[in-house]
């Protein structure tokens, strides 16, 4: 065990892990390589997983906060009201760990204090230029809310008033040395690992339904052709539009606060 992973294990930058649930959340920004480091989580032997169940109460509940996707064409698989799915997560953590990934904003609207003061956090974030230009390819009328940055400030913001537990991570560093975070992850969160956890057959999170094929593929289709996960990609110059320039900035402001002790690999 390194060093650091003692570090982690004995002074989580929040809070105090004796004092949290079986409950672990990942709250994220879009295209973080979060879904990827939930589909390493899936691996955990004894871990339940539970796919952004926020998603439908953001878009389509009675206190939805967008109508981007107008009115569901079938029913949902799951609850969407916010206190159905708050109550749904309750009784997940007490019947055992369960490992929550959300997009932070679309669970930070909804998501208790409660629940928040009593899991361990997980903040995964990554450079906004890269998350921008991966985003406005998939999504190009995004809002500043979808985009994330100031979401995942605002739940952070809560769970550190509420002294939860919580550390920060970068998706990129996850990427290029995904088994030293994820183990120091693992430490942090009383999961064990494994370097099993890192290969996969099936890179699909769950099986989605008909409804949500076209839709979840066209954000997870890297992931579930991967059996690993893959390196960071040589850097590109991204274009950001002007419209879009003040809250990058923002985001980049973000960012820097929310990661400044953040879980890395070691040195070489």
């Amino acid at each position: 065990m390194t060093s650091s992973a003692f570090r982690i294990e004995t002074r989580p930058l929040a809070g105090d892990k004796r004092e949290t649930d079986a409950r672990i959340f990942l709250w994220a920004t879009p295209r973080s390589i979060s879904t990827a480091l939930e589909r390493v989580m899936k691996n955990a032997d004894g871990l339940d997983v539970l796919h952004e169940p926020f998603t439908d109460t953001y878009y389509f509940s009675s206190k939805r906060r967008s109508r981007r996707y107008g009115d569901p064409a079938v029913p949902a698989q799951d609850p969407v009201e916010a206190d159905a799915v708050n109550a749904r997560l309750e009784e997940a953590g007490r019947r055992g760990p369960v490992f929550v990934k959300d997009l932070a904003f679309q669970a930070e609207p909804y998501v208790t204090d409660a629940l928040l003061a009593t899991a361990r956090n997980i903040f995964l974030t990554r450079d906004p230029l890269k998350v921008y230009a991966s985003l406005v390819r998939i999504k190009p009328d995004f809002t500043e809310d979808e985009f994330g940055f100031t979401a995942l400030e605002r739940i952070w913001n809560r769970v550190h008033a509420l002294q939860g537990a919580a550390i920060a991570l970068d998706g990129e560093e996850f990427r290029a040395d995904p088994h030293a975070i994820a183990y120091k992850l693992c430490v942090w969160s009383d999961v064990r690992y494994s370097p099993d956890m890192l290969t996969w057959e099936d890179g699909r999170i769950r099986d989605w339904a008909p409804h949500e094929e076209l839709s979840q593929a066209k954000w997870h289709a890297t992931l579930e052709k991967s059996r690993r996960i893959l390196p960071p990609a040589a850097e590109t110059p991204v274009r950001v539009d002007p419209a879009h320039r003040e809250m990058v900035t923002r985001a980049q402001e973000i960012y820097r606060r929310l990661t400044a002790d953040r879980i890395r690999p070691d040195p070489i």
